[in-house]
């Protein structure tokens, strides 16, 4: 059990300086293969990260792969709308949207893994949600909840969410059958390659080359943090439920304040309430009963 919260707060820390590297390597003017390729490398240098390690661990059962293959469609889906949303859209908004994959993964994971469905799971979200909320200076943490139908990136967040969540009921469900960098390194390769076709069917896979080479650090870095953020959640779930460690994960937005306060001289006094409220969240999800 140790060693699921030791990577657990590891994923924390990753997922913090993660935010600030896609919103910088993302396009903000919106352009759809520009953000494609970004999210191509996002995945591709996560694989190629990954695989050196995998090459540690044997396997030998392949039955994995189909749903590994499923799985990572729902996260090409989730990737795309995910970078896409963080580049061209509002903090203010899109920041409360993607708090709410706390309470999709509650939901999921009670109706799809047979999770307990307790109190301080779901006050524990809602917590966060307020929390994250304040920190994006909206006083109603339901304000965003009306720009689902009218703006874009709003929508594609919530597309993101609901993608991701379906994405980690299938991981979880399987990961007891395959060790987990293994699992990480194969899928991040499938989730690759759909990028790539999409890329190749639009005519615009070189946009990959003009994008890595005008943010070579940055790409590198995303794609690092990226694979070992995804594989520290692996190792996390093994031991806790789905619908903790990843609404957990939501504590990075602490660390993500912290560095835009250093980067972008933001002032992080103003957001002390909401991230006492995002700590209390937390700590009604590790309490978990």
């Amino acid at each position: 059990m140790i060693v699921s919260y030791i990577a657990l707060l590891a994923r924390i820390f990753l997922v913090g300086i993660e935010k600030i590297i896609v919103r910088l390597l993302g396009n903000r003017e919106g352009k759809a293969d520009v953000n494609l390729a970004a999210t191509f490398l996002f995945f591709i240098i996560g694989a190629i990260v990954l695989t050196p390690i995998s090459f540690f661990v044997p396997f030998t059962d392949i039955q994995f792969l189909i749903p590994c293959y499923i799985s990572s469609l729902f996260y090409t889906i989730y990737a795309y709308a995910f970078v896409a949303s963080l580049a061209t859209g509002e903090t203010s908004l899109v920041t409360p949207i993607y708090s709410l994959n706390g309470l999709v993964l509650v939901l999921f994971s009670f109706f799809f893994l047979s999770e307990p469905f307790t109190l301080t799971k779901v006050i524990g979200v809602l917590l966060m949600m307020i929390g994250a909320s304040l920190l994006a200076d909206i006083r109603n943490p339901f304000y965003s909840l009306k720009y689902l139908f009218s703006d874009i990136p709003t929508r594609m967040m919530f597309l993101a969410i609901v993608s991701q969540s379906s994405g980690r009921v299938i991981d979880k469900y399987y990961l007891p059958d395959i060790e987990p960098v293994i699992y990480a390194t194969i899928l991040y390769f499938f989730i690759s390659f759909n990028l790539l076709v999409v890329l190749i069917l639009r005519g615009n896979f070189g946009v990959v080359k003009k994008v890595f080479l005008e943010k070579p650090m940055l790409s590198i870095a995303s794609g690092f943090t990226n694979g070992f953020s995804y594989l520290f959640l692996l190792y996390a779930i093994v031991r806790l439920d789905l619908s903790v460690a990843e609404p957990l994960t939501n504590l990075s937005v602490i660390l993500t304040l912290l560095l835009s306060a250093v980067f972008f001289r933001e002032n992080i006094l103003a957001k002390l309430p909401g991230t006492i409220i995002i700590l209390a969240g937390g700590w009604l999800l590790y309490l978990n009963f």
